[in-house]
């Protein structure tokens, strides 16, 4: 697919698919989308990414990345080191990179959780340490963000787009498993950030 500009495959539903296009908007580069499905839409899917997966994004060369990580990686380079949204080098990086890996571990785990209780025999128990696991993981960053506006301090960067992303998209398919008061920070980052345009051009959309 090519055309004068770059497609997003993927529902703003799917944190991976939210995030690049919160980042996409954050950087001021525009894009068209084609909204399908991570859950339904498989041969559509497949078409843009040979294990079915998104998001996806097709460059005006034709070029198509796959997962969020790499396009992630693509559009921090595209952008230049001063306005990448994960530092380039030494350990600020490092610390961004650890935050990431939290940040998406614990949506991780919360997306395992909801697929097991889609089955027609879930696994009570599998899905409580599922839960257990990503709140594990909110703790951590919440520890991490008291007393700041920004994981950084100062700037938004990509960790806070995750960590809010994957705040509310929690609290959205599993009400309650992260509550307000427990977290105040996440939740106070969550808002603020929700309320900036790049968020709510990207705004969740249902299955």
């Amino acid at each position: 697919m090519t055309g004068s500009l770059p497609v997003l495959f993927g529902k703003f539903l799917s944190p991976y698919v939210r995030r690049v296009g919160v980042t996409m908007h954050v950087l001021g580069m525009p894009f068209e989308r084609s909204v399908i499905s991570a859950i339904d839409d498989e041969a559509k899917r497949e078409a843009v990414n040979p294990v079915g997966r998104v998001p996806a994004l097709s460059l005006v060369s034709g070029e198509v990345l796959i997962d969020s990580v790499a396009i992630l990686d693509y559009l921090d380079e595209l952008a230049g080191q001063d306005r990448a949204l994960v530092p380039h080098s030494g350990r600020s990086r490092r610390e961004a990179l650890q935050l990431l890996a939290i940040a998406t571990g614990a949506i991780d785990r919360a997306m395992t959780a909801n697929a097991e209780r889609r089955r027609a025999d879930p696994d009570a128990t599998r899905i409580e340490r599922l839960l257990r696991q990503c709140r594990q993981g909110f703790d951590v960053l919440e520890e991490r963000l008291h007393g700041r506006r920004f994981f950084n301090r100062d700037a938004l960067q990509q960790t806070d787009i995750t960590a809010a992303i994957g705040f509310r998209f929690v609290n959205h398919i599993f009400p309650g498993t992260l509550p307000d008061g427990e977290r105040p920070a996440l939740l106070e980052l969550s808002r603020r950030c929700e309320e900036m345009e790049a968020f709510r051009l990207a705004e969740i959309e249902e299955p």
